[in-house]
């Protein structure tokens, strides 16, 4: 079975596994997101064969009763990031409602390692974490 077939099926899988999930984007060599019927976004890490490897539910805190970022507002706020860590992939992009923080970005390094960058309402870099392995 080819590769796009693995991550075709691993993607069905992951969807019926979410509860009646539907594709959102496309799965890349790595990861797997989908939108659930609430809007809200579901991950599945897939392990070198693109197989499944896990499967993380969205959050159930209380960032969700906060409204869904438009397009424009997770593009500034990926940039933002991106321009503070440097070279990398925007992960995921929320609102926060802790802090003086509006924004809270994370940020996949090209070596591995995760950033989480804090931004204001105008998207201003408030704090960036220290580079972090993502164990889960």
């Amino acid at each position: 079975m080819g590769k796009k077939a693995l991550v075709i099926t691993g993607a069905a899988a992951a969807a019926v596994i979410l509860g009646g999930a539907t594709v959102a984007v496309a799965a890349s060599a790595q990861t797997a997101a989908f939108r659930l019927p609430d809007a809200r976004v579901a991950a599945v890490d897939l392990d070198r064969s693109l197989r499944a490897a896990t499967a993380e539910a969205p959050d159930h805190d209380d960032d969700s009763s906060q409204p869904a970022l438009n397009a424009d507002e997770q593009n500034k706020a990926g940039s933002a990031a991106l321009a503070s860590v440097g070279q990398g992939t925007v992960r995921e992009v929320e609102r926060e409602n802790e802090g003086s923080s509006a924004y809270e970005v994370e940020v996949l390094l090209n070596d591995g390692t995760q950033v989480e960058v804090q931004l204001g309402a105008d998207f201003q870099v408030l704090s960036q974490g220290a580079p972090e392995r993502d164990d889960d």
